[in-house]
């Protein structure tokens, strides 16, 4: 038996399930509107796809505010309060969407929403590397499970939102939906801490295989010293950040990559309507059919990427794929052929969230740990206006051209364009090379 399979394990039942479930609520009280608009909300309200499009985006402009100070947060060991209350914050905001009148007020509310929920991945994916290291492909088995509650949210928000907006009425949909994620703020504050050697419910042999193996690999690892950056101090660290081309090309990676991500998930409902004609209740259940393979696609990529020696090839390779996806699905955006338009959706949710196990174990690699919090918080910063870009420029797209094509080329485009970016990163960064040359300063 293993060293590993010797010790407890519990941070794997108690710690990453709350992380998952924080993920999980999150990503379905964002993606709620993909599934009102086309049931009934669009012509309650009387806005065009123009408006929709804002709103759907917004949410990454507001998700913008939070993102470095999250990741700094996180790595001043000060999560727990800073996301529990945020957490509450962004439940009475899905509660209080199913009382907007008109466009702008539901544009205000997709604003706070994004505030409120703009320091969830930098603080977790900041989190994540003092609870799980990186041997035997841990960190990323944990960033995959985290990412998967993207997956299964995207999976079952359509169904749920169809069958509660069948049932009652879209402003039920978010009512009921928000008093459930208030319930997982309450969670989050009984289990969560900030540190393993924080945790009540840890085992002493589990916090000690924690930290010490944590320490060798962090001592193993040829990393930046953040060019004599020292303290806690956030404007010295961001400016050091701003002066690194590795900090720039995640920057890029992650903005690229949000931007396709979030264009095609708000714009998949309407999409799939569009093609099948069908009822609400049917395109809540198709829509779950991409998310589906969504979550297939980062199962089997959190396999690969510990077995691919190259950080920047398991990172631009599936976002090279998802662009190369878009694109042909533009070629049939008006195909009359609906299962085939349904199949195409699936092989580009395939690749979707491929990158995720790659890109979020890269900055742990790189970066120090009086920077890497920062490094990932400027990283979502950029992430979160992709997530604002895509679904605004698609909307523009579809009320110009009538049509999806032009939304699926530009986000292929912009897609190519992360790839080329990944490549900017460090070669040999990846498990078996973690000691050679892992990071030259910037």
């Amino acid at each position: 038996m293993s060293e590993t399979k010797k010790i407890p394990k519990l941070r794997w039942l108690y710690f990453l399930p709350v992380l998952f479930l924080m993920c999980f609520f999150s990503f379905v009280s964002n993606s709620l509107l993909s599934i009102a608009l086309p049931g009934g909300m669009m012509k309650d309200l009387g806005f065009a796809a123009s408006v929709a499009g804002i709103a759907g985006g917004v949410a990454g402009i507001g998700g913008m505010i939070l993102q470095i100070s999250g990741g700094h947060i996180a790595q001043k060991g000060k999560l727990k309060k800073f996301l529990g209350f945020s957490t509450i914050c962004w439940s009475v905001i899905t509660i209080l969407q199913g009382f907007v009148t008109d466009g702008w007020q539901l544009i205000v509310l997709r604003f706070l929403l994004g505030v409120a929920e703009g320091a969830i991945v930098p603080g977790i994916m900041t989190l994540l590397p003092y609870w799980f290291p990186e041997k035997d492909g841990e960190r990323s088995r944990a960033i995959a499970v985290v990412f998967t509650a993207s997956g299964i949210a995207a999976t079952l928000t359509g169904p749920i939102g169809g069958f509660l907006i069948a049932m009652f009425n879209w402003q039920m949909m978010f009512m009921i939906l928000g008093v459930i994620s208030l319930i997982i703020g309450g969670i989050w504050f009984a289990v969560m801490y900030d540190r393993p050697e924080q945790a009540r419910w840890l085992s002493k042999e589990e916090k000690e295989y924690i930290t010490t193996t944590i320490q060798k690999e962090q001592s193993a690892l040829m990393k930046d010293g953040g060019n004599n950056v020292s303290g806690d101090k956030l404007l010295p660290i961001l400016g050091y950040l701003l002066r690194n081309k590795y900090s720039w090309a995640l920057s890029i990676v992650g903005f690229c990559a949000v931007f396709g991500q979030i264009g095609f998930f708000t714009w998949m409902p309407t999409a799939i309507q569009s093609v099948t004609h069908a009822g609400i209740n049917n395109v809540g259940l198709l829509s779950a059919l991409p998310s589906i393979a969504a979550i297939l696609g980062l199962a089997v990529w959190s396999k690969l990427t510990p077995k691919i020696k190259q950080r920047r090839l398991s990172t631009g390779i599936p976002l090279l794929l998802f662009a190369i996806a878009l694109a042909i699905l533009g070629l049939f955006s008006n195909s009359t052929n609906a299962a085939l338009y349904i199949v195409l959706m699936c092989v580009a949710g395939f690749f979707i969230q491929a990158f995720m196990p790659s890109f979020h174990t890269i900055p742990t690699l790189i970066f120090s740990k009086e920077v890497e919090g920062v490094a990932r918080g400027l990283t979502g910063f950029t992430s979160a206006f992709g997530g604002f870009a895509g679904p605004y420029l698609a909307g523009i797209f579809i009320s110009i051209s009538g049509s999806q094509k032009g939304a699926m080329y530009v986000m292929a485009l912009i897609l190519f364009v992360g790839m080329l970016a990944s490549f900017i990163l460090p070669k040999n960064l990846g498990l078996e090379a973690q000691g050679e040359n892992n990071h030259k300063a910037a």
